[in-house]
């Protein structure tokens, strides 16, 4: 199995516009609203190579329901807001083949859906349109209900990434961990090593442990019903990214920026790592 990346989080939110706006103040640029063609609508933080999914139901009836094998991204996010509310609903790596990686599942015994392919219209940066792709593929696990994971492989990725989206006010420059609590941290460890082909370290005393991905890692953490609870984003310097937001706290060489001022998920932003001479 490969070892994969992060590629985003999705995390749902009541209002999109509200949302985009708070997201801004903390020095963070997002893309114009783009509507997908079953019932939500998003708007995207686009970092270096993975992104924050902020995403909204728009259209009601527009919504297939689950059915089968049949795993559907908008009822799951409409369940989840009426469930628990604002909050990060989905974890996304990347994918370079979506239908191996079903198959390595399969082979794994993890629970695998029908494929989802799907195309829409994406506003770039000079305000004319264009057009992306993507194949995705759905998997979950008990030990993690609630919550849902998939892989997308991009298909237009020149149409999807823009450098004018990729500039932050507040320096941000990728996602470099996300925190997955679990009622029973090792009930989730064979799931998370399967779907994530990243190896899981030793749990420390408390139950905690990482799984290392290809450059990024998930931080697993003993909790209440499973959530997402917090996003970990490198920085080019903490300092000015602090100014920007008076009242978040430090955490040693950390700034974290509470859940009521980002939708429901913990933000906490660390210095970019040094790039090792070669």
């Amino acid at each position: 199995m490969p070892v994969r990346d992060i590629d985003h989080v999705v995390v749902m939110t009541r209002d999109l516009e509200s949302a985009r706006a708070g997201w801004e103040q903390l020095g963070f640029t997002t893309t114009p609203r783009a509507v997908h063609p079953f019932g939500t609508a998003n708007s995207l933080i686009q970092l270096q190579g993975n992104f924050v999914e902020l995403l909204e139901i728009d259209d009601p009836a527009r919504i297939p329901e689950m059915a089968g094998n049949a795993f559907s991204f908008a009822a799951h996010n409409r369940a989840f807001l009426e469930a628990v509310g604002e909050g990060a609903s989905m974890l996304v790596l990347t994918s370079d083949d979506r239908d191996a990686d079903r198959a390595g599942w399969e082979r794994l015994g993890l629970r695998g859906y029908d494929p989802v392919d799907f195309e829409r219209k994406a506003r770039l940066p000079d305000g004319s349109d264009t057009r992306v792709a993507f194949s995705l593929a759905f998997t979950g696990d008990p030990s993690l209900a609630g919550l849902a994971f998939f892989v997308c492989q991009q298909h237009t990725p020149d149409a999807f990434w823009k450098p004018d989206y990729q500039r932050h006010r507040n320096g941000a420059e990728r996602i470099t961990a996300v925190t997955i609590a679990a009622q029973d941290p090792q009930s989730a460890r064979p799931f998370l090593e399967g779907y994530s082909g990243g190896t899981a370290g030793p749990a420390a005393p408390d139950g905690c442990y990482p799984v290392a991905l290809r450059q990024d890692r998930l931080d697993v953490v003993p909790g209440g019903p499973a959530a997402i609870p917090a996003i970990e984003i490198a920085v080019a310097d903490v300092e000015a990214a602090a100014a920007l937001v008076p009242g978040a706290w430090r955490d040693g060489a950390a700034i974290v920026l509470p859940s009521e001022i980002t939708n429901g998920v913990t933000l906490r932003l660390v210095p970019r790592k040094p790039i090792s001479a070669s």
